[in-house]
């Protein structure tokens, strides 16, 4: 890869039924694409990989059409994870810098980086990615960037450790070697999804990030704009209204699909129209409402459960594929009775919301990572970062399992 495109990424993203590849870069905050395409492709259940070989060629299909289109050769990509499982600690590490002027350069950066990759989980996890919010000198200074030529004897870096299952981590990472390609960084998605969005002033500093994708929804709650303090995940996706409405009014799926994607939840006006085999607009809003219903009590269910008085009533964040529904964000506030913004990707090339966590790829990449690439290493300590004290226990860890309800 030429110089130039040095700081230009190749973000991927694996869903139920879909991989989808951004090319781009990011300068002074936001993120410019080059390419983005998504192909279809059946190879996951509930987040899972099942069909490797199958995944494989949608892989090298995306990266090839991409190669072709720009007429450059991607090597690496970033690859977005689900948090299904997800686990997190926010740790802290301290490190001597090691100029003799004490003039802080990126190997010091990553050598107190590299202490908190050997925190120990429970046997089954894998750490994926490491993330620093805060840098503090000896003089207590502190700054949420890495403080590259300012002067310290020692750097503090405070960072949320991210690990998932590595069964369903190595399905990922297989998967997409397997297409030829070198995965330069995994990042879980809500935390790529809240960083695309972190500096645009529509959305809040504390919220409840709902993902709706097509055969998962993630409910994630964030704060601080990019910090991930719970997570939850649903065996649900839009996949489940086109069903639903398929069965009900005995349509083929196809169909059932057109009228979920078209009509979505509106309602007939004041005369009797048929838009569709003598369904009316009522028909297929109350069919698709009634579907949504098992996940609305689901997420209700949730937020209960993490809320604290100061955190009761934050809005709700939506993205995700599914959120395009029509009326969706209008039932959101009616049976959550909370604020609901509906976020749609600035990004031109790919303002849609499937593409925000390929976006948020890209803006990790030009936000964290960095062409050095020194390993040395100098005398660092880890110390766990005092937190607010939680009644409920083992909070620094989020366990969960899908809801067989929904």
């Amino acid at each position: 890869m030429a110089k130039d495109d040095d700081r230009r990424y190749a973000a991927l993203e694996i869903t139920s039924k879909s991989v989808r590849l951004v090319y781009g870069y990011c300068q002074d905050g936001k993120v410019y694409v080059l390419h983005a395409l998504e192909t279809n492709v059946n190879a996951l259940d509930g987040g899972i990989v099942i069909e490797q070989e199958t995944l494989t060629a949608a892989i090298k299909g995306v990266i090839n059409a991409a190669n072709e289109t720009l007429n450059i050769r991607i090597k690496d990509v970033i690859l977005a994870l689900p948090p299904i499982g997800l686990e997190y600690r926010r740790e802290s590490s301290s490190t001597t810098t090691i100029g003799v002027d004490n003039i802080i350069v990126q190997i010091d950066v990553n050598n107190a980086i590299s202490q908190l990759k050997k925190y120990k989980f429970n046997p089954g996890l894998r750490i994926v990615d490491v993330v620093p919010y805060q840098y503090v000198l000896d003089n207590k200074a502190f700054s949420p960037e890495a403080p590259i030529g300012k002067t310290s004897q020692t750097l503090t870096v405070h960072a949320s450790i991210f690990a998932l299952e590595e069964e369903l981590v190595n399905g990922y990472v297989r998967s997409v070697e397997n297409a030829g390609l070198f995965i330069r960084q995994l990042v879980v998605s809500p935390y790529a999804s809240s960083l695309y969005m972190s500096t645009e002033e529509e959305i809040p500093g504390s919220y409840y990030l709902l993902n709706f994708g097509n055969d998962l929804t993630t409910l994630t709650q964030i704060s601080q704009n990019t910090l991930i303090y719970q997570n939850a995940c649903f065996k649900f996706g839009s996949e489940r209204i086109t069903q639903c409405l398929s069965e009900r009014f005995d349509l083929n799926l196809k169909e059932a699909k057109m009228l979920k994607e078209k009509y979505g939840i509106d309602h007939s006006p004041s005369f009797r129209v048929n838009i569709y085999k003598e369904l009316t607009m009522d028909d297929i809003a109350g069919a698709i409402t009634d579907a949504l219903e098992p996940l609305l009590s689901a997420i209700k269910k949730q937020i209960s459960s993490w809320s604290s008085a100061d955190h009761r009533f934050l809005p709700i964040v939506i993205t995700g594929g599914g959120s395009k529904l029509y009326g969706f964000k209008t039932l959101l506030e009616r049976k959550l009775e909370l604020q609901v913004v509906d976020f749609t990707p600035y990004s031109f090339g790919a303002r849609d919301k499937s593409y925000q966590n390929c976006l948020g790829l890209i803006k990790y990449a030009g936000t964290h990572l960095t062409n050095d690439d020194a390993d040395e290493l100098s005398s660092t300590v880890i110390q766990r970062v005092s937190v607010k004290p939680n009644t409920k226990k083992n909070t620094s860890v989020v366990n969960y399992n899908f809801d067989d309800e929904l």
